[in-house]
């Protein structure tokens, strides 16, 4: 019996894709470079010509390399996240039609949609975490617990919604559904957080989605970082996926560019490896 040794076709076109979703990453790290040195550089116009050329050349490529991902992208995930359900929490910077993107390839990957949650500008403000540590004291979970010696911001958060959103060891909701309820409930209500009321259910793992101007404030910024965290500490496989180049400072695993199809690719991939671990 002849042995089959795999189609040489396949792996050359996954190598292939590899390569464009690289090229793709790379030119969008590129390109914003060149701005930095061209606007360092405006008392030299020969250089500066030429820099933008080399600029335009970068975002060019990246713009190629991207449209090559995105016409595949549902191939390159397809059945990554079989039989996991899935929630995206994003922040409201983050605009509805990327979060409608990423939950379209999230779908395509074969999760199953465990809902989406906002968290609005006052979820991270600093002038509301005393109201938001408040809330989250008086509407925990039966069962969960809050951390004595972590009180930075957006540490009680995480603990909290993950507790409420995740599974346990057994694959069973950590929370009833009363008490997930009414802790979206009055989060929502108390102005920290939008969601459908009923659309949301226990999830296997989480997207955060973070927006542009997410980290201008470092207030915000950390409560972000620490709300992931604790999630993720707490519950379910979880990743970050952020505008612009990941900084590498936060804990959670984190995917860079994530409005780009390269970036929405990675998510997915980066979540199944997680997932993985997991497990």
């Amino acid at each position: 019996m002849r042995r089959n040794k795999g189609n040489p076709g396949l792996v050359a076109a996954g190598l292939g894709w590899g390569l464009a979703a690289g090229v793709a990453l790379g030119a969008l790290l590129l390109a914003p470079a060149l701005n930095a040195v061209n606007e360092g550089h405006a008392d030299a116009p020969a250089a500066s010509s030429a820099d933008d050329a080399r600029d335009t050349a970068a975002r060019e490529e990246a713009a190629a390399a991207n449209e090559l991902v995105g016409s595949k992208s549902a191939e390159l995930v397809d059945g990554a996240l079989d039989g996991a359900s899935v929630i995206m929490l994003r922040t409201s910077a983050v605009p509805e039609d990327e979060a409608s993107k990423q939950r379209w390839l999230l779908n395509k990957a074969g999760s199953d949609d465990a809902g989406s949650i906002v968290l609005t500008e006052k979820f991270t403000s600093q002038e509301a975490a005393d109201e938001l540590n408040t809330i989250i004291a008086n509407t925990l979970p039966a069962g969960a617990q809050l951390s004595v010696d972590n009180r930075a911001p957006g540490v009680h958060a995480g603990e909290a919604l993950s507790a409420a959103l995740s599974k346990d060891e057994s694959g069973q909701p950590r929370a009833s559904v009363e008490d997930r309820e009414f802790l979206l409930d009055t989060l929502a209500e108390a102005g920290f957080i939008e969601y459908q009321p009923g659309s949301v259910i226990a999830a296997d793992g989480a997207v955060v989605l973070a927006g542009a101007g997410d980290g201008e404030q470092s207030f915000g910024r950390d409560a972000l970082e620490n709300f992931a965290g604790a999630f993720r500490t707490q519950g379910p496989a979880l990743v970050v996926a952020s505008p612009g180049p990941k900084d590498g400072t936060t804990a959670s695993p984190e995917v860079g560019f994530a409005g780009t199809e390269t970036g929405r690719v990675n998510t997915v991939l980066a979540l199944r490896d997680e997932l993985r671990t997991a497990r």
